[in-house]
């Protein structure tokens, strides 16, 4: 029902069903349908390599004749259903139902409930999409597809398919704690089905290289247990009533040059949940979005919502905006609020009044412009609340827009976990894990953020990481969201870039701050991650000019100016002189102590 309901009536090809497959196709405007037969899915897992061609499909179905021709029926479907793909144990492919059936449901084949069978026949079309542990709510969908053509072709009675569809989903995947890297593992496999095909290379004979440095996953892998018992000892209440009610946190790791991933941990323990968080959950990043409102001012033009450099001052006292005719005041954590702060200042104690204000003289859609193209692509409505991270994104996509701040302002390719696949010791494929990046800023706007991250580091909310251990350059921003249910840091050395989310899988509420629940776990991983590295700096770019500037007007200090500090600016964005001290008040008094001190001797 699910794959080939005229399988024990045609040929080996079906050309009824090639002929509505190409029907539905045509008025879809897509490939919606297949047409292929249950043999020739046999015939192209077996015997034919993976590549989409006119002369493939011709073989294909002249194969598949041959093969009804010689084995009967039966035959043919016990060998489909013993080794078609069904998902991931870890590492491991699930082949055949047997195999399937314990491991989704710890049953026999034979023992299998009517719902449980039509779920396992539903996962074919695509058993990562339709997973019952990665994807419950998909896998049920597609589950009641099947049920309902079972019903319509008459295999089904009303009451039967009522009590079948009624049946809630109950699978889970136990995996052997020794298995390196799963989370890693399943995004691999689904990396691959997204390159080649669905079961493409099943039963080829190839090696895949994978992105993976075993040391630093092992790192992760133990920040990742570290940092989340700690924080369940430390706050009791924390800890949930059973497995699937646990703290999670993820942290995934990037070569800022490549974009390729060094490190994965989708979740705290892969035998309770393989749902992949690094990758598939979608959650607000809150203030770990502020870089990019930050970027924005920083690096558009003066006409274009920028002119900001990091001296300017900004306001940060409360604020009431109206939006869609109610009004919305963002607060400040804790409600503390800082008067009149620079740029530097404000990023580093991340202080929404002031990033708002700021967006709103920047303009919204100007940010949003800006987020895309540091390769934010989950939706972003041009509203006040999204400057703040109200919006939803993977730890994967924030930790990989992130690259440009480190690696000299280039967008890299999408983060790959595969870097070869080579087949019967053919040629290597490398994809396009070679390609370029795309210039997003230039190496001088890039280091300018890096040094208001670094801030963040030094004098911010994420000064702890240096309590913590972290040594040497790096640079970073916490993430808490306004009701406590997001905790975030992403940070970076010149040489690694990683990012940790905590909360629960349900929503639910914690408290913690992305310096209290995130960092701690980032820190963990970075410390000795770092200590096996020759130390470096970031690299200064040609572009950039460090000044003396007056810190109570963000002027470019004189001797008379009572507080100043070195600052960094784009060239020619420098400010102008001080002129509020150095008058001749100024110098009267200068002139009279020198006076006073030449009496003295």
């Amino acid at each position: 029902a699910a794959e080939d309901h005229r399988f024990f009536d045609h040929p080996g090809v079906d050309l009824r069903g090639l002929v509505r497959a190409a029907w539905v196709n045509f008025r879809a405007g897509r490939v919606t349908q297949g047409g292929s037969t249950i043999t020739q899915q046999l015939v192209k897992n077996r015997l034919l390599d993976p590549k989409r061609t006119f002369m493939r499909k011709v073989d294909e179905a002249w194969l598949a004749t041959l093969v009804e021709w010689r084995y009967s029926k039966e035959r043919i479907l016990e060998a489909y259903l013993n080794e078609i793909y069904l998902g991931q144990r870890g590492p491991m492919a699930i082949r055949g139902v047997a195999s399937a059936s314990r491991a989704y449901f710890r049953k026999e084949v034979h023992q299998l409930t009517v719902a449980e069978a039509a779920l396992l026949a539903g996962m074919i079309r695509a058993p990562n999409t339709y997973s019952p542990t990665a994807n419950p709510a998909r896998a049920r969908e597609r589950r009641d597809v099947v049920l309902a053509r079972m019903r319509e072709l008459g295999r089904l009675s009303d009451a039967d398919y009522e009590a079948a569809r009624r049946e809630p989903v109950r699978a889970r995947i136990v995996v052997p704690a020794s298995q390196t890297a799963p989370y890693f593992a399943d995004h691999v496999r689904q990396e691959l089905e997204a390159r080649f095909g669905n079961g493409a290379l099943d039963a080829r004979d190839v090696r895949v290289f994978t992105t993976l440095d075993l040391t630093l996953q092992r790192l992760a892998e133990n920040a990742v247990e570290r940092g989340l018992v700690r924080l369940e000892a430390r706050r009791p209440q924390l800890r949930g009533a059973d497995d699937g009610h646990r703290l999670q946190a993820v942290l995934v790791a990037l070569d800022p040059t490549t974009g390729q991933i060094r490190a994965l941990v989708g979740g705290r323990n892969y035998q309770a949940s393989q749902f992949d968080r690094a990758t598939q959950a979608r959650r607000q990043p809150g203030s770990a979005f502020k870089p990019f409102v930050y970027a924005a001012a920083l690096t558009a033009p003066p006409g274009g919502g920028g002119g900001f450099t990091v001296a300017t001052f900004l306001d940060d006292s409360p604020l009431t905006l109206t939006v869609n005719g109610a009004p919305w005041s963002p607060r400040n954590y804790e409600d503390r609020y800082q008067g009149r702060v620079t740029v530097r200042e404000a990023l580093a104690q991340s202080l929404n009044a002031a990033t708002v204000r700021l967006a709103q003289d920047v303009g919204l859609p100007t940010v949003v412009e800006r987020a895309r193209a540091f390769g934010i692509e989950s939706r972003l409505d041009p509203v006040p609340a999204m400057v703040l991270g109200s919006f939803e994104v993977t730890p994967l996509e924030l930790a990989r827009a992130y690259l440009p701040f480190v690696n000299g302002g280039r967008r890299t390719p999408p983060a790959h976990a595969v870097r070869a696949v080579q087949e019967r010791g053919g040629a290597i494929d490398t994809g396009d894990d070679e390609a370029e990046g795309k210039p997003v800023i230039s190496p001088a706007e890039a280091y300018l953020m890096t040094s208001l991250l670094e801030g963040v580091i030094k004098a911010g909310t994420g000064a702890s990481a240096r309590t913590l251990g972290v040594t040497g350059a790096v640079a970073g921003k916490t993430g808490t969201t306004n009701d406590g249910r997001d905790a975030w840091f992403v940070g970076y050395s010149p040489g690694l870039l990683a990012a940790v989310w905590v909360g629960y899988d349900n929503g639910e509420p914690h408290g913690l701050s992305g310096a209290e629940g995130a960092l701690p776990i980032w820190a963990e991983f970075m410390r000795p991650a770092l200590e096996s590295v020759a130390p470096r700096d970031f690299t200064v770019p040609s572009g950039v000019t460090f000044a003396e500037i007056d810190l109570t007007n963000g002027k470019l200090a004189n001797r008379f100016c009572p507080r100043t500090g070195k600052e960094i600016f784009l060239n020619g964005t420098e400010p102008e002189p001080c002129r509020e001290h150095g008058g001749l008040g100024d110098r009267m008094g200068e002139w009279w102590n020198r006076f006073r001190g030449w009496l003295r001797r």
